[in-house]
């Protein structure tokens, strides 16, 4: 009886043990975030806000070096010439396409042309157990009438570090785009009058975030066919399309 007694606490014990050691488990997996700050003026002049996940798992890698490659994309302002794989080297060619520009039309002109700018910033705009959504933007000012901006959302499952595209996150794309189209439209009857597009072929914006009240649809300059339109966002709340959303 006796060591029936003493082998059922060793068991509780032991069971007791394993759940701890396994909430500290995932507690150490739980994702957290600071931020890069980079700032470089020679020529040119570029500003990186950059979210950055800490830690070496294979989910911290994948988020960095997305985020890296979109700040490297954004600064391939030469289509002749590949991506770098850094942003101090992107920061680099950045630079010398402005040198080489301005070198290019210097005899034709009595004073080089305006500096070039760049700015790239990101934020973590929502995350719970087993996702994060990370907005991130950038914008290029070579000195025309208006500066081009590309807007980008980044999910990933936080479980295995996969980046999700909008085919992941929803499970039905077609009840899911009527319901945004819905918004759409009434945001170009309310608030963003001044766009004029042609919604009989509307279409998701190529990626989509979340926040704590819901999704947020964001179209920009590239989505809507207009390099000086502003950007179009608006959130639709969860309550609306939560039976949608997988994660």
């Amino acid at each position: 009886m006796f060591n029936t007694l003493s082998n059922s606490k060793s068991l509780l014990i032991t069971v007791v043990c394993c759940l701890i050691m396994t909430t500290s488990c995932q507690k150490d997996k739980t994702i957290t975030f600071s931020e890069t700050q980079i700032s470089k003026e020679k020529e040119t002049f570029v500003e990186i806000v950059l979210p950055k996940a800490n830690g070496k798992t294979k989910t911290a890698k994948n988020i960095n070096a997305a985020l890296n490659n979109f700040a490297c994309q954004i600064l391939n302002i030469d289509s002749a010439k590949s991506k770098k794989e850094t942003i101090e080297e992107s920061i680099t060619a950045f630079n010398e396409a402005y040198k080489n520009f301005n070198k290019s039309f210097l005899s034709d002109f009595d004073s080089k042309f305006p500096r070039w700018e760049a700015l790239i910033d990101g934020e973590v705009s929502y995350q719970n157990e087993v996702l994060v959504s990370i907005s991130m933007n950038g914008s290029i000012n070579t000195g025309a009438a208006s500066s081009s901006l590309k807007f980008k959302f980044f999910n990933f499952d936080l479980t295995n570090g996969k980046s999700l595209t909008t085919k992941d996150l929803i499970n039905d794309i077609d009840a899911f785009k009527a319901i945004v189209k819905k918004y759409y439209d009434k945001e170009l009857m309310t608030t963003y009058t001044s766009i004029n597009n042609d919604t009989s072929d509307f279409k998701l914006p190529e990626t989509i975030g979340f926040n704590d009240n819901g999704v947020i649809i964001i179209y920009d300059n590239f989505d809507l066919g207009h390099v000086n339109t502003q950007l179009l966002e608006f959130t639709i709340p969860f309550t609306v399309v939560d039976q949608y959303i997988n994660y």
